[in-house]
């Protein structure tokens, strides 16, 4: 498959607001920094390969081959992001950036090796969630600090959240809790008020250093929104598309 065609999977895969929604021809070719018609002549092409599946007026959307192969390049991305931010110190969106460009001429056998090497270096994911007690955030304190475990399956819910950069595996701490049961969380600098409805469907973990680490440079690489999965998304703890 030629580095062209692998851009068209990914990009639509990242461009996508949800896994059926179809992305505009004119957006793919403005990201990808071609002519409208290029993209329409390519577009039937990957629709004839069985690749895409092209509806006239509205646009693209991944098959469930194409969703595959976009997944198993994306995959790569995860690995060489990971790799980069913690063995290398480099920004999570600066390692982003060069994964993008490293992900097309990556063995198989070398995702092996980083498959390996990642699962055995100091970073590496302690499976320990499990085993530790976690709670949602109206039963926490001012002043915990914790990895969320798992958001809102609501999807409006988990969608404002998200907006909020409240994912999994993002560190934050509880500032606040008001006798109605509303709580306000810190991410950062940044401060996030919750009604207690909202606050109930956040379940929260012991921090990792290690994992929080992990989990934050994550959440900041395009890969982690294009996962099919969407919040419910383990890939960055395993190494693999589920």
């Amino acid at each position: 498959m030629s580095e062209s065609i692998e851009m068209y999977l990914v990009m639509t895969a990242l461009l996508r607001s949800e896994p059926q929604q179809p992305v505009p021809v004119s957006l793919l070719a403005n990201k990808l920094g071609v002519s409208q018609v290029s993209a329409n002549e390519m577009c039937h092409k990957l629709d004839e390969r069985g690749l895409l599946a092209y509806q006239p007026y509205k646009g693209v959307t991944l098959t469930e081959y194409g969703e595959a192969q976009a997944q198993q390049i994306l995959s790569r991305r995860r690995l060489w992001v990971m790799f980069l931010v913690e063995n290398l110190g480099i920004e999570p969106e600066e390692a982003d950036d060069l994964a993008c460009q490293l992900e097309h001429i990556t063995s198989e056998r070398l995702v092996t090796a980083l498959k390996a090497f990642l699962e055995h270096a100091p970073g590496a994911r302690q499976r320990a969630f499990e085993a530790v007690p976690v709670q949602d955030l109206t039963h926490c304190t001012a002043g915990t600090r914790g990895v969320v475990a798992s958001v809102a399956t609501d999807p409006m819910v988990a969608s404002f959240l998200r907006a909020q950069g409240l994912v999994p595996g993002m560190l934050v701490e509880v500032l606040a809790i008001s006798a109605e049961g509303a709580v306000l969380v810190g991410l950062g600098e940044r401060h996030v008020a919750l009604a207690p409805s909202m606050a109930s469907q956040i379940i929260l973990a012991p921090p990792s250093t290690d994992q929080s680490s992990r989990h934050r440079a994550w959440a900041r690489c395009s890969a982690y929104w294009s996962c099919p999965h969407s919040d419910a998304c383990d890939c960055v703890l395993d190494y693999q598309v589920q």
